[in-house]
């Protein structure tokens, strides 16, 4: 796999705002901790995803989903393999493509059970995501139309209490 800095940096920005959340959500430094290293790695999954996949232009098959799905399940896989003292890490990592309405992936959960530094690093990864060139959208949205997204989805696809701090976390670092 070719390593690519936009990937680093995504990782770099979503760590830094899934940890900016927690801030505002006032909580524990071992939970800002577990959201730093979660935002950092969020994406490790993606190692065991061919690069012709990730990288593709235009939409992706119904089988090349299936493989993209099992990213966040073999990123946690792996980080509770290298240590069991990661597995808070492991778990929001399983979580992140997890959506309040039931609809993610890969475990189905939905509102509170799906684990809050989860809830948090999905917020931060979309918006990032949305914010930022990708293959399959070379342009990027308008921050204000990636917060319009999220508000829209929040209580639906997004934790509302979650979206409500990012978008305080958005609204001091414009100030």
């Amino acid at each position: 796999m070719t390593y690519h800095a936009g990937t680093a940096a995504h990782s770099d920005r979503v760590g830094a705002a899934a940890r900016a959340v927690g801030i505002e959500l006032a909580l524990a430094d071992e939970q800002l901790e577990v959201l730093h290293w979660a935002g950092l790695l969020h994406d490790i999954g993606k190692l065991a995803v061919p690069e012709k996949i990730l990288n593709k232009r235009g939409r992706l098959t119904p089988q090349e989903w299936a493989v993209i799905e099992r990213h966040p399940s073999v990123g946690g896989d792996l980080l509770h393999a290298i240590s069991p003292g990661l597995q808070p890490v492991a778990t929001a990592i399983r979580a992140h493509h997890e959506r309040w309405d039931g609809s993610g992936y890969p475990d189905g959960l939905a509102g509170r059970s799906i684990p809050l530094a989860g809830r948090i690093v999905a917020v931060a990864d979309v918006y990032d995501a949305l914010t930022h060139p990708r293959s399959y959208r070379p342009e990027a949205f308008a921050p204000a139309l990636a917060i319009e997204h999220l508000t829209t989805g929040a209580g639906h696809l997004y934790d509302r209490d979650v979206v409500d701090a990012f978008c305080n976390t958005r609204r001091r670092a414009a100030h």
